[in-house]
């Protein structure tokens, strides 16, 4: 059983727009647009803003707190021999918007299924087809389906769970597999929302990583007639839509002033008062991301001089402190060996408070309870941590539904312009079922220009 498996593929039309089309299209030509526009934030959502605005020919900047572009898209070079993702990873398609940008630049892309997955049962590891027979894991894959299609009363996960007969050796599995890939923890993830997302998606099932082509570089070449309009290291701190024209503060009290603004920052920004509104958003709009749930996650990438893992190995799912170790190193033609922890939730806030040895050493040690006394310990030469939730421009991973949130209305109320003024893009803000995407993000900036345009008198 693949994860793609696991999600339905379901057409969505969402109103007047259908969120879940992959066309690059180009708005309306005839709305012009003479005023000046600010977009806030050069993540995917920001970058692709601006390309739509200057297809229009209408004159904008965009604002990036940062050093640099990508927002929740990072990639490092130099620990290992080829290129890492510290943030988001694997593409969906086709179709999807995002997988054609990847597939556009030149990448070459493997799909997640063409090797296998692994599961800690006790302290083996075994893969899904060794799997096959297992009483006990089959029964935790049948309740990821069962959650997927969920229509009972808003749960958490953790009591869907708890109110079911999940073997104690397998019960990660599903909190893995569903809590960990929605950003959050068992405890904290809505069901029936999580259903209802999965319910209507609409892009590509299928995942790909890109083995030869960093995604910053695919943002990089698809944007680079936009990149002069980014400035960089600019926190707007404060946006006054309350006079004739908008007016921005940045971090050093320096003002300027817009016409209609474009935000694509994280949710977690909004929601901590980073970056503050006068007047304050409407109720709908603070209800909204009072509901919407955004929390801890981090990567630690682990770079080994030897593979101790078997070499046809996609991922590892673990019941330890790492729910998932991507192979990074897989069908790449690469002398280093890497394996890269996703962490979301609880067990991240957790993580998040220890040093960086005892993180690393707390992850080696699970390993090595797999694999061999000393097998990844002895084989380790370097670790990178990314805490997203430590990034002060970002302060979290991504978006996910909280039980009671409202599901999807909640993300629609929160897309809504105000004022024919502010407009919201951003994966948090799409509400066909591709939050926490970036496909999903980069269909949300489509959205906020229509509506902008759309609104030109």
């Amino acid at each position: 059983m693949q994860r793609r498996d696991f999600i339905k593929n379901t057409l969505i039309t969402t109103g007047a727009v259908a969120l879940g089309s992959c066309q690059d299209k180009t708005p309306d030509a005839n709305r012009k647009y003479e005023g000046q526009i600010a977009i806030i934030g050069a993540g995917a959502a920001g970058l692709y803003a601006g390309q739509l605005l200057e297809e229009q020919e209408a004159k904008y900047t965009i604002y990036e707190a940062s050093d640099q572009i990508g927002g929740r898209i990072r990639s490092l070079k130099g620990l290992a021999d080829f290129d890492l993702e510290l943030g988001a990873e694997e593409i969906y398609g086709p179709p999807s918007q995002w997988y054609d940008w990847v597939k556009g630049a030149g990448a070459t892309l493997i799909k997640s299924d063409s090797a296998n997955d692994f599961y800690q049962i006790g302290s083996q590891i075994q893969n899904e087809e060794q799997l096959k027979t297992n009483a006990n894991f089959q029964a935790a894959l049948s309740l990821v389906r069962e959650a997927l299609s969920y229509t009972g009363d808003d749960v958490t996960l953790l009591q869907f769970l708890n109110a079911r007969s999940v073997p104690t050796d397998v019960r990660y599995v599903v909190e893995s597999i569903l809590a960990n890939k929605y950003g959050t923890s068992a405890s904290r993830l809505s069901v029936k929302s999580m259903a209802e997302q999965s319910n209507i998606w609409s892009a590509g099932t299928d995942l790909y990583t890109s083995t030869n082509l960093s995604l910053t570089n695919v943002l990089t070449e698809k944007f680079k007639n936009i990149l002069p309009k980014v400035i960089l290291n600019m926190p707007i701190r404060r946006i006054d839509y309350s006079n004739e024209r908008i007016m921005l503060e940045d971090s050093q009290a320096q003002r300027r002033f817009v016409d209609k603004v474009i935000i694509t920052v994280p949710l977690s920004i909004l929601q901590s008062g980073d970056l503050q509104l006068t007047p304050a958003l409407p109720e709908t709009h603070t209800n909204a991301l009072k509901n919407i749930g955004m929390g801890a996650g981090m990567k630690v990438t682990l770079l080994f001089n030897k593979r101790f893992w078997d070499s046809n190995t996609a991922a590892i799912y673990t019941a330890g402190v790492v729910p998932q170790f991507k192979v990074n190193s897989y069908g790449r033609e690469a002398k280093s060996f890497v394996l890269t922890a996703t962490i979301m939730g609880e067990k991240a806030e957790f993580l998040s408070t220890q040093s960086a040895t005892v993180l690393v050493q707390s992850i080696l040690k699970d390993l090595d309870t797999l694999y061999g006394k000393g097998a990844a310990t002895a084989a380790l030469t370097n670790a990178r941590i990314t805490d997203w939730t430590k990034e002060p421009y970002i302060k979290g991973a991504f978006s996910y539904p909280l039980v009671g949130g409202g599901g999807l209305l909640t993300r629609q109320a929160l897309s809504q312009p105000v004022k024919r003024r502010i407009y919201f893009a951003g994966e948090a803000t799409h509400y066909g079922g591709h939050s926490g995407t970036v496909h999903g993000a980069i269909e949300s900036s489509r959205r906020a220009v229509d509506e902008l345009l759309r609104d030109v008198s």
